[in-house]
Formats: structure tokens, C-alpha cells, sequence
């Protein structure tokens, strides 16, 4: 462990996404962690600079939202939204025209849920 308190972490060759250049290629997903510390302490430890973030699991309505966004964005890291929870293509595409416009980035993750089993 480093005097920062983060784990060192294995560098690889710099590489560019639709214009971007990353150093590292590993992109952390921003959901299921016991706290928003835990989720900051995880982001500092991997090194990513790439946050996964769902737009459905959000409830803004909730008072929820408002902290996770602070966190996320004060983390530094670049985000890419995520249509995690959609049923259909439908859903997600507009799902992900919406996280571009309040983004205002053309990077999306795409997800659609199949029927459940």
C-alpha cells in the first residue's frame, strides 16, 4: 500500500476512445456499494477514470440523487451513463438520447434486461 493510502496500481500503454485518451482500461460501475465512501474509496483504489452510471436507479425525487451526483462528479473521474434496467430497445435508446442531451456526451452504454426467468 502506498503513504497515500491506495493501492498501486499496474499502469498499461495510454490508449484513445472516440477522441479521449485514457491511461487506464478499466471502467468501474457505480452501483451496489454500502456507502458513497465505499464507492470513492473503490474509485480511488482501481485508478479508473471512466464511472459507469445507471440513470434508472437514480430517484432524484427521493433526495438521493443529490449527494451521489456531488460524489461522482467531485471524484474527477469521466462518466459514461448506462441504460441499465431497460426491457427493450426502445426504452433504451431513449434512455440514452436523454443521458446525451443532460450529459452532453455521445458516450453511452448500452443495456437492455431480457425477459426474466
Amino acid at each position: 500500500m502506498t503513504t497515500s493510502g491506495a493501492l498501486p496500481v499496474a499502469h498499461s500503454t495510454p490508449w484513445t476512445v472516440a477522441g479521449t485518451t485514457l491511461a487506464s482500461r478499466f471502467f468501474l460501475g457505480t452501483s451496489h456499494y454500502p456507502s458513497l465512501q465505499v464507492l470513492g474509496d473503490a474509485v480511488r483504489a482501481s485508478g479508473t477514470e471512466v464511472l459507469t452510471v445507471g440513470l434508472r436507479r437514480l430517484q432524484p425525487e427521493s433526495g438521493g440523487g443529490s449527494s451521489f451526483w456531488q460524489r461522482i462528479q467531485a471524484l474527477g473521474c469521466k462518466i459514461l451513463p448506462n441504460t441499465a434496467g431497460c426491457h427493450s430497445a426502445e426504452e433504451a435508446i431513449t434512455l440514452a438520447q436523454m443521458a446525451r442531451e443532460i450529459f452532453g456526451t455521445a458516450w453511452i452504454k448500452l443495456e437492455v434486461i431480457g425477459d426474466d426467468y
